[in-house]
């Protein structure tokens, strides 16, 4: 008899912890989905992209979190309240692990970007640059495979720099740091 309740209890509980614990489990994981909108600051409201082609992969991973906020990149710099000019974007590779054989054994890419902002009032900030670096691995045997690896470490970057950029349209822009526009009829 005491083992039929013992019986009983335990499989209670095993029961009560295969079910609660996935309900748990999910419970937990959707507090990504209640953080909100991000929202920029009404200057940039409407960003135009100078100097990038809406095909980069930089671009397109800033057009995807400007889709959270109450902002939206531009085709056209006419009615934009902000200008994003891409001064340089500049991608590069270097051998990053030699073997005593001299073959490459690891990559690094590394992507620098240089850039600032124009506002609508004609006021710029200076420039400024932002650059994130990754290594993978190189197999000369598998060479479709590390290329594949390649196009993924791209993908990576671009997705970290439009993150960088984001967060640094999000940071205040105090007046002391802009660049105000030199008075044409003062001369």
């Amino acid at each position: 008899m005491l083992y039929f309740n013992w019986l009983r209890s335990s499989s209670r509980q095993l029961f009560m912890m295969l079910v609660g614990l996935p309900f748990l489990m999910a419970v937990s994981g959707c507090g990504y989905h209640l953080r909100g909108v991000t929202q920029l600051d009404p200057v940039y409201a409407r960003v135009y992209v100078q100097g990038m082609a809406s095909s980069d992969p930089v671009y397109q991973q800033l057009q995807q979190l400007f889709l959270n906020t109450h902002s939206q990149l531009v085709d056209n710099p006419i009615g934009a309240t902000a200008t994003l000019v891409i001064d340089d974007n500049q991608v590069f590779q270097r051998a990053a692990v030699v073997t005593p054989q001299a073959t490459v054994q690891q990559y690094e890419l590394y992507q620098r970007i240089r850039y600032h902002m124009v506002f609508a009032d004609g006021k710029r900030t200076p420039e400024r640059y932002i650059g994130q670096a990754r290594n993978y691995n190189y197999d000369p045997t598998g060479v479709l495979a590390s290329s594949s690896n390649e196009t993924q470490i791209s993908q990576e970057l671009a997705q970290t720099l439009a993150r960088l950029l984001f967060y640094r349209l999000n940071a205040p822009v105090t007046g002391s740091s802009m660049i105000v526009p030199e008075d044409k009829s003062a001369q």
